[in-house]
């Protein structure tokens, strides 16, 4: 059985975010499926909708650039009128570009805490009103960034909540494994810490992937190119946003283990393949030729599964699935 997407896309691309509706009411969705779409913020950033319930995932369309990471010098494009940080400057997130492209948010899930995942979602979260998932540390630096404890929910994997509208279970994971494996961070936010931080002070927090049961679909985000296999047993999601970059060749077997202790999904999009330092504007050609050999492992694994690249900002449509 295979799923189709509306509109197939294929190359990365500018786009416009269409409004969804401001004002939707947080209201359980009518029996059966309804229309959802996902739209790709870049870095592991998305939108889901229904058109009346929004949940943001891992928001980050700040975009910072930065003349050095992890001691490795980052391309320069010529003419980015982008400010140049430094990995000790205070981050803080380019509000206009919030406002601009997450006009609707009502759930907002963070699966760590590293600038490319929360840096932008304490103001996302406070502007719209927004419930924020994530683990302590995520909760801790969104509170420092004004989100009131109402609107915080912490979790720490192992959660099953039903929110009306859909429904969330929370799973343990694991961060990608960098630094020829000898990443590591166990530092968690305490609750005190205060806004701005630097890159090193946005800290993991530990890691979570989401299964998202919405709309008639089940949709399973990782956040990372790193999971934890037996979490993922029986889980036999719709869609499945795999984590996809240079880190995953880190990990054994990392495609092939995936796939096939989730059954082989119907419909499998890349997140977090991009170059997160370059402006949005910019061509993807390395990331994009990662991106092919992706697909053709997937379809070598199962070729029955979609693999679908999505373009910025444009939303896709989900169909309604056949039960698996």
């Amino acid at each position: 059985m295979q799923l189709l997407l509306r509109p197939l896309t294929l190359l990365v691309a500018m786009g416009t975010l269409p409004a969804l509706g401001k004002d939707g009411p947080k209201t359980a969705p009518p029996e059966g499926p309804s229309r959802v779409t996902l739209t790709y913020l870049g870095t592991a950033g998305w939108i889901l909708s229904d058109g009346r319930v929004t949940i943001v995932i891992d928001p980050y369309v700040s975009r910072l650039r930065f003349s050095e990471v992890l001691g490795r010098k980052l391309e320069q494009v010529p003419g980015d009128q982008r400010a140049l940080h430094s990995e000790t400057d205070p981050l803080k997130p380019d509000e206009a570009a919030i406002d601009r492209r997450i006009p609707k948010a009502d759930y907002v899930l963070i699966h760590h805490s590293h600038s490319d995942h929360l840096l932008d979602a304490p103001y996302l979260a406070k502007k719209r009103g927004a419930q924020l998932i994530g683990h302590e540390s995520a909760t801790n630096i969104a509170r420092a960034g004004g989100v009131p404890d109402s609107q915080l929910i912490t979790v720490r994997g192992g959660e099953d909540y039903e929110f009306g509208s859909f429904s969330l279970r929370v799973i343990p994971s694991l961060h990608s494994t960098l630094s020829q494996k000898h990443y590591h961070d166990s530092r968690i936010a305490p609750r005190d810490i205060k806004l701005p931080l630097n890159l090193d002070g946005y800290l993991e927090g530990g890691s979570l992937a989401y299964l998202i049961r919405f709309g008639g679909r089940k949709i399973l985000t990782f956040g990372s190119m790193n999971y934890i296999e037996r979490e993922l047993e029986g889980l036999r999601p719709d869609v499945v946003l795999v984590g996809t970059n240079r880190s995953q060749v880190e990990n054994h077997d990392y495609l092939g283990r995936l796939i096939r202790v989730l059954e082989r999904p119907p419909v499998v999009l890349p997140t977090h393949w991009d170059d997160l330092w370059l402006p949005f504007e910019t061509p993807q050609t390395e990331a994009l030729k990662r991106l092919e050999t992706f697909r053709k492992e997937v379809h070598a694994l199962s070729p029955e599964t979609q693999v679908i690249i999505p373009r910025y900002f444009e939303p896709l449509e989900l169909p309604p699935v056949k039960p698996r």
